[in-house]
C-alpha cells in the first residue's frame, strides 16, 4: 500500500463515525482532513464541553481527543464518557504532545483505548483508528445477554 493511499474504514457496512476533540484549529482541520482521506465520516468540536453536547444527541464511533484543552480536559472527558451509559461507549483515543511514561499510564487508567503522541503521523493514525474498528466489531458480536464488563477473569489451570 502507497504511504498517502487512500484507506477506506467501515463498520458493519457504514461509515464509521469519529469525533475529533482539538482546541488548536489548525490541528483540528489537519486531522479532520487526514480522516476523511481514510474514508471515515468526521465531526469536529473545539473543546471537550461542545464534545459532550454533540454525544448526547449523536452516537459516534471513535473519539479522537487531545489531552491538554481549557476548561474540561480530554482525561476528564474521557472519564465522563466512560461513566455515563446514555454516552454510549466509544472507542477512545488519547491524542497528546506528552509522551512520557506516566503520561500514557494517566490516559489508559482514565478509561482510554489507546494513546498516540502529536504529532500524529497519518499511518500511526490509521493503525489506531483500524484497532479500534476491530474493538468495535468483536463488542457487536457478543451475544444478546453475554455483555462484556471488563475486567479480568480468573481462570484455573488445574485439571
Amino acid at each position: 500500500m502507497e504511504f498517502f493511499e487512500k484507506t477506506e474504514m467501515h463498520l458493519g457496512g457504514r461509515e464509521v463515525k469519529v469525533l475529533v476533540v482539538e482546541d488548536s484549529r489548525v490541528e483540528r482541520m489537519r486531522l479532520q482532513a487526514v480522516l476523511q482521506s481514510m474514508g471515515l465520516a468526521v465531526i469536529a468540536a473545539e473543546n471537550a464541553a461542545e464534545a459532550l453536547r454533540f454525544l448526547k444527541k449523536h452516537p459516534v464511533d471513535i473519539v479522537l481527543s487531545d489531552w491538554r484543552m481549557p476548561g474540561v480536559n480530554g482525561l476528564d472527558l474521557c472519564q465522563r464518557l466512560a461513566a455515563d451509559p446514555d454516552l454510549g461507549r466509544p472507542y477512545f483515543i488519547m491524542l497528546t504532545g506528552q509522551s512520557a511514561g506516566a503520561d500514557l499510564i494517566a490516559a489508559m487508567d482514565s478509561g482510554a483505548d489507546d494513546f498516540i503522541a502529536k504529532p500524529a503521523w497519518r499511518e500511526e493514525l490509521r493503525v489506531s483508528l483500524q484497532a479500534g474498528i476491530r474493538s468495535l466489531q468483536r463488542g457487536q458480536s457478543i451475544k444478546p445477554g453475554r455483555e462484556y464488563t471488563g475486567g479480568f477473569t480468573r481462570v484455573s489451570t488445574k485439571a
